[in-house]
């Protein structure tokens, strides 16, 4: 055979089947990285889903506001729907109802919802749809008072109707963009706040307004929707 010759690789692997290949020890190391790398990836989409990363709240389509006469401290204040209106009186202090589901595999503990805004004071919020009366010592109709102090668990899977009642200070200060509302809940890690963008409203054509989609142009936010039957 000349001596400037060369063996291609064909040869070489029929000289020696190992040749190429890399050392066994290698080998399995590779392997062990790529195991834990793809155990990795599993556990980071089974955790996204849990919501133990990041809790997810979403509204339902439903909405209502209304305006509350009296006291608005008082759950027996007498109401007047908003979105289905005829001869409501107007006053600054109105209220809107909204319902959450809890989309995680785990329960949240919610303990707080809704915060100051420009033009709007929150007075109060209540959860669920009825109360006990600790005088009367009988169960009412309106929804327990929430606070840190009495927070809600709402476990995986279930709804929870969420009540906010408001004081509008000065119509024109309040936002027209769409506005999320944060509800903050207690995790291990301390509280974390979710952002719950809620469906805006239209004119009805044969009179009174209807939920819309989020992603309507048109639509008034339901912050507007409450300022302006505010100020009319």
């Amino acid at each position: 055979m000349p001596s400037d010759s060369v063996l291609t690789d064909e040869v070489w692997r029929g000289l020696n089947p190992q040749a190429g290949m890399l050392p066994v020890r290698t080998r399995r190391r590779l392997a062990l990285i790529a195991a834990v790398l793809l155990a990795l990836v599993v556990a980071g989409v089974a955790t996204d889903r849990s919501g133990v990363v990041a809790p997810r709240l979403t509204a339902f389509p439903g909405w209502n506001g209304w305006y509350v006469y009296g006291d608005a401290t008082n759950p027996l204040a007498e109401t007047d729907s908003l979105v289905n209106r005829l001869h409501a009186a107007p006053t600054e202090h109105v209220a809107q109802e909204f319902t959450v589901s809890n989309d995680n595999r785990l329960s949240l503990t919610i303990v707080g919802v809704e915060e100051d805004r420009p033009g709007m004071r929150v007075e109060r919020v209540t959860v669920g749809d009825l109360y006990y009366d600790t005088a009367l010592q009988m169960t009412r109709v309106g929804g327990e008072t929430l606070t840190p102090d009495r927070p809600y668990v709402l476990p995986p899977g279930e709804t929870l109707k969420i009540r906010v009642y408001y004081h509008v200070t000065d119509c024109r200060a309040v936002p027209a963009s769409a506005q999320p509302v944060p509800v903050r809940i207690r995790r291990l890690t301390g509280l974390h706040t979710i952002e719950v963008p809620l469906y805006p409203l239209r004119p009805h054509p044969t009179g009174g307004w209807r939920v819309s989609t989020i992603d309507d142009p048109d639509a008034v936010p339901w912050q507007r929707f409450l300022a302006d039957h505010v100020c009319r």
